[in-house]
């Protein structure tokens, strides 16, 4: 236990020195395309049942996911199509399991102007689309994993491009239902700029665990995200103040309000069997997407999953706003 100690020290001191600040290139890869981390509240790094989960973390692949490929689909804001394919091969029993992805986000058609008037020049579009390479291993209870991503994006006549890499180390405990994981998302260069001057690419260190209850058949998870970005509270405009003479107060986060800020938590029902109903919460989602005096539901997440000996099919329900609701469809094919 000693050495996996050791090991989950090197890994999150290296990314408390990762690049911080501002806002991020690219930041369609923190977005979950996989049903099942959808609705357990977005950030779950440990499931070793879903190959959807290697686009976050290299680690979580394993022989359970031998020849399984996945398609989700996601029908997001706006008219956002989003998507993303996997799929992992045991290379052989002791080498360890590669894996494949595809991960795009197609922002459809969207009106040219100038900057003078409303007048529609024509029609321009964007998307961004990241291929992952991948592979894992695992020794005792310990498995290893590392991806790398090129990054292409575009926007009108536009172009960038980026080569990121994740690593991650997932520690299962040997008699006990216990899984934590530590994953270092999304560092790595920017090849290619939009213009001239190439932009800020922000890490993401997560941390995150899962548990299954002795007597009970739930699963609870458990995530906190940007280890090594600590600061990320944004004010959220409809919740600030404004006194007698107009002046603007904006929302004031306290400190301990931004550290759970980077929490996200879930619990799955029944999850060996057949059908599976999952529930999340996503604490940064809710007060950075809530209206004042306003239930709307930001940060929450539902959803279920059936698993047959063939296939299994995922769904997820989140919304942002009672205006911006969206749904997240999987299906994972066992080869």
């Amino acid at each position: 236990m000693k050495y996996i100690i050791f090991l989950f020290s090197i890994l999150l001191s290296s990314s408390l020195f990762a690049q911080t600040g501002g806002e991020t290139l690219y930041s369609f890869l923190n977005v979950p395309t996989s049903a099942k981390q959808v609705a357990l509240g977005g950030v779950t790094l440990t499931s070793r049942d879903d190959v959807s989960q290697t686009l976050w973390n290299p680690s979580s692949v394993n022989t359970l996911m031998e020849n399984d490929i996945s398609l989700n689909y996601i029908k997001y804001v706006s008219g956002i199509n989003v998507g993303s394919l996997s799929y992992a091969k045991s290379i052989n029993p002791l080498y360890g399991t590669a894996f494949l992805g595809i991960q795009y986000f197609d922002f459809g058609d969207m009106e040219r102007t100038d900057a003078s008037g409303p007048t529609v020049l024509g029609v321009f579009s964007a998307r961004d689309i990241s291929f992952n390479l991948g592979y894992g291993y695992t020794f005792e209870s310990v498995s290893f994993g590392a991806s790398l991503k090129y990054i292409s994006s575009k926007i009108d006549t536009y172009t960038s491009s980026a080569l990121l890499y994740d690593i991650g180390i997932t520690y299962l405990h040997p008699t006990k239902p216990f899984v934590m994981s530590l994953v270092l998302r999304n560092s790595g260069k920017q090849l290619t700029a939009f213009i001239d001057n190439k932009e800020n690419i922000r890490s993401n260190a997560i941390f995150a665990v899962e548990y299954r209850l002795e007597h009970v058949p739930i699963k609870v998870y458990g995530a906190i995200d940007e280890l090594n970005n600590w600061n990320i509270s944004e004010s959220n405009p409809s919740r600030s103040t404004t006194d007698l003479e107009g002046n603007v107060t904006p929302e004031k986060v306290s400190d301990i309000n931004n550290a759970l800020r980077h929490l996200s938590i879930g619990a799955e029902l029944w999850p060996e069997k057949m059908i599976n109903v999952r529930v999340g919460y996503n604490h940064r989602k809710s007060q950075e997407y809530q209206l004042n005096e306003v239930r709307t539901g930001a940060g929450l997440s539902y959803g279920f999953g059936i698993n047959t000996k063939y296939l299994r099919f995922d769904y997820a329900y989140a919304k942002f706003q009672e205006g911006a609701k969206y749904s997240t469809f999987g299906l994972t094919v066992h080869l």
